[in-house]
């Protein structure tokens, strides 16, 4: 039932309501005509959904249809959005996707959503509400990029496995070749924005850092910005997984190597890959149950779930972001422990697409206004430094 739990934190919602979206919730439009042509987005409502066919060797891990969704405003300021969702490192957490009915059957739950789960919009708040006044991004674009092939967006493999049955199954890693398609749509319809945020929550956080030079390339007259939140998992597997389990060729197509702290080197080196003056953004929950969850299971440790564990990976994530904070220019951070449980001394997991993005306080200060701060006024500031020069316990 641990692994119920933390799924249904990861999605923010509770069993019941995830179910009773699951019975209602309907696809959004679908854009009938040609996807990379300039008049389709001028033909769609403000401030509505719309779902952006891909084709081609656009797919997800099963092998159904990927897709985007977008959402025009009434700026010429954009946001490019990475979803997170898990992920799958190996054979055996391939064999156990996020599905449904694993919600209701109870158990193990999954890793990673192996498809785009069609009640997907329903779960979409926080930041995405762009018709809300009191969002800093209102009146902002938005394109927002699901996340259904277990492999922070940069894989590039198809692979046989087997569950634990002997039953094959077909795992496709291809998420290079779905933000390939997905930026060929955004070039074509995003011709150039005034302020540029290419954010990314959990798994979408390492995919935004890892994209966002070449993204910003293609924009090189627009004011940029990068943002991952809820972004740590911290593993000596990741150069393996990453270039052996996804086949994403990492130095070659991001120009630098792969570490234990991956989302750690994603930012130093956007420091210097990117334009002189970007804004780098990193929000955590400082004992964050999904990313503890997750690291533990990459990690193979399969000890108790205790106040070590959750002390431990709190401060392996406040030294990756003492680091860079020291280290790389234009960095701030968000760090908070907004909504601690007490009993069990641990946070909730992300802030961009939840309601808690217009709650979330720390030492006086909301996130949604450090980040507008950052953004929209071009001030930016770090807070919750006191979690990096005195580290709390993780029960109070």
């Amino acid at each position: 039932m641990r692994k119920m739990r933390n799924i249904i934190i990861f999605t923010g919602i509770g069993l019941l309501s995830l179910i009773l979206i699951a019975l209602v919730a309907v696809n959004a439009w679908v854009i009938q005509r040609p996807v990379t042509t300039t008049p389709v987005i001028a033909e769609v409502k403000p401030y509505e959904w719309n779902k952006v066919k891909l084709g081609g060797n656009a797919l997800s891990s099963d092998g159904s249809e990927y897709f985007i969704w977008n959402k025009t405003g009434e700026t010429n300021n954009w946001i490019i959005f990475f979803s997170g969702g898990g992920v799958s490192w190996d054979a055996q957490s391939a064999a156990h996707p996020i599905k449904l009915i694993n919600f209701i059957k109870g158990g193990d739950t999954g890793n990673y959503f192996p498809d785009i789960p069609f009640y997907m919009l329903t779960l979409l708040g926080g930041m995405m509400d762009t018709d809300n006044p009191a969002n800093p991004f209102h009146g902002w674009n938005v394109v927002y990029l699901p996340y259904s092939t277990g492999d922070f967006h940069i894989g590039n493999r198809t692979v046989e496995y087997k569950k634990e049955d002997g039953s094959p199954f077909t795992m496709r890693y291809n998420g290079r070749n779905n933000v390939q398609s997905s930026l060929d749509w955004i070039y074509a319809n995003a011709a150039k924005p005034d302020k540029l945020l290419i954010a990314g929550e959990s798994a979408g956080g390492f995919g935004s850092a890892f994209w966002a030079p070449e993204i910003a390339a293609h924009y090189k007259d627009s004011e940029i910005f990068q943002y991952s939140d809820s972004s740590f998992l911290k593993s000596d597997k990741w150069p393996t997984v990453m270039n052996q389990e996804w086949h994403a060729d990492f130095v070659n197509n991001f120009g630098y190597a792969p570490e234990a702290d991956i989302i750690g080197a994603a930012f130093k080196a956007n420091g210097h890959l990117l334009p002189a003056g970007t804004v780098l953004l990193q929000s955590y929950s400082v004992y964050d149950e999904i990313l503890i969850h997750f690291q533990n299971n990459i990690n193979d440790y399969t000890g108790p779930r205790d106040q070590r564990i959750i002390k431990e990976w709190s401060e392996e994530m406040r030294q990756s972001v003492a680091a860079l904070a020291a280290a790389v220019p234009d960095y701030y951070y968000y760090l908070t422990d907004y909504g601690l449980k007490a009993a069990k001394g641990t946070t909730p997991h992300t802030f961009a697409t939840r309601g808690d993005f217009y709650q979330a306080e720390q030492d006086g200060v909301k996130l949604l206004k450090w980040l507008g701060d950052a953004v929209n006024d071009r001030n930016p500031y770090s807070v919750g430094s006191k979690f990096l020069t005195t580290p709390e316990p993780a029960q109070r």
